[in-house]
């Protein structure tokens, strides 16, 4: 990573998640004039963040940088057990059970602190995905699983064809929307992307740095819900099947209105929904109904389905300017 954009950002664009406070740059490791490891102080509230290994990570104190599905955050707080291993370590009875509990108002997930977002485990999964022969074989599987996806090539081509200069890809996952936009429109002067799981961050800048684009780009880890960007910055948000990963959606679309500049585009492609969802993995192993995964769903502020968004964006401030149907997901452009 160019040491120069990181801190360039840090004077234009990057801001306290918490409190929009300005950012310094403290007791920075430095090689080759790229910053490895540091801490970024923020001035206002004093909060202290750290890069790891390049990637700056600007996370609310307590998290980690690795995410989990939204039900299990809701229902088992900010733990980093999988679905799977909850299931059959308290079995269907007792997800039920707290489920229902929930939606009473008689149960609470309980509270979980990390000391550091990212430990010695998320460092040495993330080193491997910087590597040239791991970012080929990464790119050549996202190739395959793209050529024939309507809906993804015509996301791409809306991005191209609005020319942003200041683009912002939330929820960037492994960067499979990334990774094929780059390929058709590099025009840009600033490109940030952002997750919440400092590996697949990683996976995006060994992408970024396989083009040679990390002199104008920014992979950081952070959370949706607390964007760590100045007010009215971005020409363009994208969002490929990113919203329906959070736990709090409304504040993610809130924030993402508050970044963008005025007359900018919020650019979705999204799944329809709960009410597609009748061979759901939740459903089969748990055996909600629909209408107890719409409560759920509505309670914890997790996306629900094709409907419901459009009317949040609307209520947050957006205008809708496109929403255009494919077989399987549907497209939305949005403008503030």
């Amino acid at each position: 990573m160019e040491g120069n954009f990181l801190e360039d950002s840090l004077k234009t664009s990057l801001v306290c998640p918490l409190c929009k406070g300005s950012l310094k740059i403290r007791k920075a490791i430095k090689h080759n004039n790229i910053i490895q490891r540091a801490f970024l102080n923020c001035t206002l509230c004093g909060t202290l963040f750290k890069i790891y290994a390049r990637i700056p990570v600007l996370l609310k104190p307590g998290l980690r940088a690795d995410w989990n599905h939204p039900i299990v955050e809701a229902l088992f707080g900010y733990t980093t057990e999988s679905y799977e291993n909850l299931l059959e370590k308290y079995g269907v009875a007792e997800v039920r059970r707290r489920f229902f509990e929930l939606l009473r108002g008689k149960y609470s997930p309980p509270k979980v602190f990390f000391k550091e977002p990212v430990d010695k485990s998320l460092l040495a999964k993330g080193a491997w995905r910087v590597r040239k022969s791991s970012i080929e074989k990464h790119l050549k599987r996202i190739r395959e699983w793209s050529k024939d996806l309507e809906s993804f090539r015509e996301m791409v081509k809306i991005v191209k064809n609005f020319s942003p200069n200041k683009l912002l890809d939330m929820c960037s996952g492994g960067g499979f929307f990334l990774t094929r936009l780059i390929e058709k429109y590099r025009d840009f002067k600033e490109f940030y992307s952002f997750d919440i799981d400092y590996k697949c961050v990683k996976r995006v800048e060994g992408t970024l740095m396989y083009y040679n684009l990390l002199d104008k780009s920014l992979p950081l880890v952070t959370d949706a819900r607390l964007m760590p960007f100045k007010q009215n910055y971005f020409d363009v948000i994208t969002n490929n099947c990113g919203f329906n990963q959070i736990l709090g959606l409304t504040s993610a679309v809130r924030e993402a209105y508050r970044v963008l500049k005025p007359e900018g585009k919020l650019i979705i492609r999204e799944s329809y929904g709960i009410t597609r969802w009748d061979n759901s993995k939740i459903r089969r192993d748990i055996g909600f109904s629909i209408d107890e995964l719409i409560k759920l769903h509505k309670y914890c502020d997790i996306y629900i389905d094709k409907e419901t968004f459009i009317k949040i964006l609307e209520k947050y401030g957006f205008t809708i300017a496109l929403i255009k149907d494919f077989t399987n997901k549907f497209l939305v452009i949005c403008i503030k």
